[in-house]
C-alpha cells in the first residue's frame, strides 16, 4: 500500500485501490454516482441535458462526464447527454473514445501487430 493524497479533500490516505479518494470520499462520489444513475434511469428524465442533471442532483458537470468517461455511467438512451469522442470529436455515450474510433484504433492495432510479427518472423544471419 502507498500514500497518496485525496484528490478530493486534499487529507493523506493509505491507498488501497485504484480510486484517487480516500475513503470518505469515495463514499461521497459512490452516493453522487447513485444519485445521478437512478435520476436517468427514471423514464421522465430520457431527454434531460448536463445542466439540468446538475441542477436536479446537485453532482458537479465534472464528476458527471467523470462517470461517463469512466465507463460507470453509460447513456446510450439519452443523447442529450453525450460527450465527445476526445480523437475525432463527434459525439459518444459512453466512454472518452466513440465507436467509430474504437473500431479504427482496432484495425490499427491489429495491423501493427501483423507487421511486428512478420519483421520477428523474418531473420537474417550473417555469416563470416
Amino acid at each position: 500500500m502507498d500514500a497518496a493524497t485525496c484528490q478530493m479533500c486534499g487529507r493523506l490516505f493509505m491507498k488501497q485501490s485504484r480510486s484517487p479518494y480516500c475513503p470518505s470520499c469515495s463514499d461521497v462520489d459512490f452516493q453522487n454516482f447513485l444519485k445521478v444513475r437512478d435520476f436517468i434511469r427514471e423514464p421522465a428524465n430520457k431527454q434531460t441535458t448536463i445542466g439540468a442533471l446538475v441542477e436536479a442532483t446537485g453532482v458537479s458537470e465534472l464528476d458527471i462526464t467523470r462517470y461517463i468517461h469512466e465507463g460507470r455511467l453509460i447513456i446510450k438512451d439519452n443523447p442529450a447527454l453525450a460527450i465527445s469522442c476526445v480523437r475525432c470529436g463527434q459525439p459518444t455515450n459512453e466512454g472518452k473514445i466513440c465507436s467509430n474510433c474504437q473500431r479504427d484504433m482496432q484495425k490499427e492495432l491489429s495491423s501493427l501487430q501483423e507487421s511486428l510479427t512478420k519483421q520477428s518472423s523474418t531473420r537474417a544471419y550473417r555469416l563470416d
